[in-house]
């Protein structure tokens, strides 16, 4: 648990200290709502949304807890987000490619989240189809958003 906790935060004090290089595509304020949206909507549809259901639930050890806010409310937000940046920056075929490889990230962390028995589950089995599609909602989702958020600054002429 505890090297799952340690590479969260390394993950995570790295991804956002990569954030600064993206700043030629992105404004800083479209930045901002960029991640304060994939932030919520990760931490929402993965782990908060489906805790009623006992679906997936997190350990009750405290460094779980902080473990799985730091991994649903940092890393993956911030992938996702250099995500949108390959779209501003490269070819739609490695937009989609690194999209893709979001999409199994998430699933891949989530596993790994499994088996160091940050999260459990209450059924024998984890079906990570319900994740995928999740996944590609916030990553279809995320997208559209970000194409939106520029007008709508610009429009509002908070941006040039």
């Amino acid at each position: 648990m505890y090297i799952a906790l340690t590479a969260t935060i390394i993950l995570s004090i790295f991804l956002l200290l990569s954030l600064r290089f993206i700043k030629s595509k992105f404004e800083v304020l479209e930045l901002t709502f960029l991640f304060l949206f994939t932030s919520y909507i990760c931490q929402n549809t993965f782990y908060k949304l489906f805790s009623p259901y006992d679906r997936i639930s997190i350990a009750d050890s405290g460094w779980a807890k902080l473990t799985v806010k730091l991994h649903f409310g940092i890393t993956l937000p911030v992938l996702l987000i250099i995500v949108l940046y390959m779209l501003k920056s490269t070819r739609f075929s490695i937009y989609v490619a690194s999209g893709i490889g979001w999409i199994l990230f998430v699933i891949a962390s989530e596993k790994a989240l499994f088996l160091s028995e940050i999260l459990e589950t209450q059924n024998e089995k984890w079906f990570p189809l319900i994740d995928i599609a999740a996944a590609t909602f916030i990553f279809l989702l995320t997208h559209f958003i970000m194409k939106n958020i520029r007008i709508l600054l610009i429009k509002e002429k908070v941006i040039t």
